[in-house]
């Protein structure tokens, strides 16, 4: 009988120091804007296989302020007024950072201004987005003559 106690007790244990790990992990929607602007361009960019390293301010609900950074890559231009992209995301807030992968589309108008569409991943995180997850659409525009963009973000966030 002993013997019966100390597993069911041991059983009991377990389930208590595992219940708050699963527990932890909530799905928190989010919206975002941000403006963005390039601190370096390499290959030709915004040729096809140009990249570029875009940085700037993040304004998050319900996380708030952060940094963001990105390197884009030109993957193709599938019309004459239309590219694809994809690249990689850090998100830096004061309590973490949540990295991405992101493929998007980026039009650019008769006028020169450009709209861009991206659908991205969140592939981890850290501090207080640890084991982050989740996805998002970002749609922003450039206005012509300019390489500031301007954009704003809907999205989930597991963690």
């Amino acid at each position: 009988m002993r013997h019966i106690r100390t597993i069911l007790f041991t059983a009991l244990l377990a389930l208590l120091v595992a219940a708050p790990s699963a527990a932890a992990q909530k799905s928190h929607s989010y919206t975002s804007t941000s403006m963005l602007a390039p601190v370096s361009t390499a290959n030709g960019y915004p040729n096809p296989g140009g990249f570029a390293v875009v940085t700037g301010t993040l304004m998050t609900k319900p996380f708030g302020p952060g940094v963001l950074t990105d390197t884009v890559t030109i993957m193709g231009q599938p019309s004459p007024n239309t590219l694809t992209l994809g690249g990689s995301e850090v998100a830096r807030f004061n309590d973490g950072t949540v990295r991405s992968t992101y493929t998007g589309t980026v039009t650019i108008h008769e006028d020169g201004s450009q709209t861009i569409v991206a659908n991205g991943r969140i592939t981890r995180g850290s501090g207080r987005y640890s084991g982050a997850s989740g996805s998002y659409t970002f749609t922003g525009t450039t206005a012509p003559g300019s390489n500031v963009i301007t954009g704003s973000s809907t999205g989930s966030i597991v963690f």
